[in-house]
């Protein structure tokens, strides 16, 4: 398994995943859907999914120490989510399932160019409570929070107020189907934020940015104190840490299948070199490269066996 920067530097601090757990059912099709049309899918299936839980396997597969903090419900589903977290190194001791719900679900339609969009049935995510959120948070108090917007807002608080000052809060807004200005509060508290370049500009009351001009655009035009850094697909990332220029990470050159779970790995790795003690440009760089591997293979969810002998950056 490849090793994060960092890890032969510093000892490992948890990583703790807030966030959601899903199915997903995944439809293959020639072309995505415009408003109105009906495509026929060339292929179906399904797996574990959600941004929480990808990001918590994609950290773990790494070699990262995780917490996952969700629920999901007391169906097949659910009972299936908590055994494979298990299976992939996750404790989820933190994960709620709860009587009356189904686990959230979401369908994912992927093109023949792997791109892809997705609708979600929270289900049990909904039911997140604060109490909870914030009663495992501080049973074992994270290195690294990471946190993403499919679970309610107010238990996204909890967590960011049951942290100290020693914790890195790692916030990665997607999806951004809120108004910008609900997430102040999360905003205040997080130390990077993670948006793609769509959420970017909805966060910055923008169009989308195409160029890089208009990425810094964007950026200069967000009220947020910390770091952040933009995830572009292909082109890789953009790094913006306060009174620095902007730095640039370049992608490796991949054969796409399927681009569903790359902002998720992208988070993961991104968490686990943090927690290493890695320099967030060089953590940057390395979460660039899982990403971009990730997208050769299908499902959302990374494998360990694809970063296998991969260099450190």
């Amino acid at each position: 398994m490849m090793r994060p920067p960092g890890t032969q530097m510093s000892r490992e601090t948890t990583v703790t995943v807030v966030g959601s757990l899903n199915v997903d059912i995944t439809l293959r099709t020639l072309t995505l859907p415009v408003p109105g049309e009906t495509v026929l899918a060339s292929g179906r299936s399904s797996a574990f999914g959600g941004k929480g839980g990808n990001q918590a396997i994609a950290a773990s597969a790494l070699g990262g120490n995780v917490d996952l903090v969700g629920a999901v419900g007391a169906d097949d589903e659910g009972r299936g989510y908590v055994q494979e977290l298990m299976v992939r190194g996750v404790r989820h001791d933190g994960v709620l399932v709860q009587p009356d719900a189904r686990t959230g679900v979401a369908v994912v339609v992927v093109d023949a160019d792997a791109e892809n969009f997705i609708i979600v049935d929270a289900g049990a995510n909904a039911t997140l409570r604060p109490d909870w959120v914030r009663q495992q948070v501080t049973k074992r108090p994270p290195g690294i929070l990471l946190g993403q917007l499919e679970v309610p807002i107010d238990s996204l608080e909890a967590a960011a107020a049951a942290i100290d000052d020693t914790c890195t809060f790692i916030l990665n807004p997607a999806p951004m189907a809120l108004d910008p200005g609900r997430l102040a509060h999360l905003l205040a508290r997080a130390d990077i934020l993670t948006p793609n370049r769509k959420e970017l500009g909805q966060l910055a009351g923008r169009p989308e940015p195409t160029t890089g001009d208009e990425v810094d655009r964007c950026v200069e035009a967000l009220s947020f104190d910390g770091t952040v850094i933009v995830t572009l697909g292909r082109d890789g990332a953009a790094v913006y840490q306060p009174g620095q220029a902007r730095r640039n990470h370049r992608a490796p050159t991949v054969e796409a299948l399927d681009t569903s779970g790359a902002g998720d790995a992208f988070c993961g790795a991104l968490g686990v070199a943090l927690s290493r003690g890695a320099d967030l440009n060089d953590a940057t760089g390395w979460a660039v490269e899982i990403a971009s591997r990730a997208t050769c293979f299908a499902g959302a969810q990374l494998r360990p066996d694809i970063v296998v002998g991969t260099p450190v950056w």
